[in-house]
């Protein structure tokens, strides 16, 4: 069973590389992306070399490893939406695997690809382009790649609750819209949360944004104390668990409530 879900894995990694386009776009977009944030943070710390108690150099890193993680954890949000609105749904259930299983594997060969083909071309010429501060310890980046794992499945988990909606709503466009704001606001995928107002910054504890690449990133600058980086991971794992069951429950609820619109 296991060899069936591998199997959908590498063909979501073969149906990227069919669209070769699509690739060099996406190194592209993200060298200039990270070009261009560095450049408007450039202007905001102009002879400064320490701005809200944060030097420029980690910034600069904390740009470049925002949008490299931003690059590999993006996902494909319409999946279920598609197979609902079509009515293919209902033959994906009567599959003798797991359908959740089934989007997952589908996005874990994505990210492979893009993580292999399109992360590190871009993170080469990154790193020559504008350097790249090594991580703050070779512990820090063992932590830094753990907690990494983590922020995907927490972000998954939180795009799966969204997706499955669809049993609901069919179209989830809105849905998806709000949720990758909240995401690029809310996890410090723009602007590190650092430079939030430290109401916003509390507030924000409290959820799983932060969790998703701030945390992350800051393990690998070293900006979390070494004390509080295994309680850092605890709460990635917590947040997976908690999204993962509330995705449960709906699943559950969803599957006793299958409306198929289109045949």
């Amino acid at each position: 069973m296991i060899r069936a879900y591998l199997e959908v894995a590498k063909k979501s990694f073969q149906n990227n590389i069919t669209y070769r386009m699509d690739y060099f776009a996406g190194v592209i977009n993200t060298i200039v992306m990270i070009f261009v944030n560095i450049s408007i943070w450039k202007a905001i710390y102009e002879e400064e070399e320490v701005v809200g108690g944060v030097q420029f150099k980690i910034i600069m890193a904390y740009l470049v490893l925002s949008f490299l993680l931003q690059n590999i954890f993006t996902m494909e949000d319409y999946l279920i939406e598609g197979r609902v609105t079509t009515g293919l749904i209902s033959s994906d259930l009567l599959k003798p695997m797991s359908f959740r299983l089934y989007v997952f594997s589908y996005n874990i060969g994505s990210l492979v690809f893009k993580a292999v083909m399109q992360l590190l071309p871009a993170m080469i010429v990154t790193v020559a382009l504008f350097g790249m501060l090594p991580p703050f310890s070779a512990s820090m980046f063992i932590y830094f790649l753990i907690s990494v794992v983590l922020g995907y499945l927490v972000l998954y988990n939180l795009n799966f609750i969204i997706w499955i909606s669809s049993f609901w709503f069919y179209f989830t466009f809105s849905l998806v819209t709000i949720k990758d704001a909240a995401v690029m606001i809310l996890s410090g995928a723009l602007i590190p949360l650092w430079f939030m107002p430290q109401w916003l910054y509390e507030f924000i504890k409290l959820t799983p944004f932060d969790s998703i690449f701030f945390v992350p990133i800051s393990i690998y600058l070293g900006q979390i104390p070494a004390e509080e980086v295994f309680t850092s991971i605890i709460k990635q794992v917590a947040w997976v668990a908690v999204l993962g069951l509330v995705g449960h429950i709906l699943w559950k609820a969803a599957t006793k409530k299958l409306v198929v619109q289109g045949g």
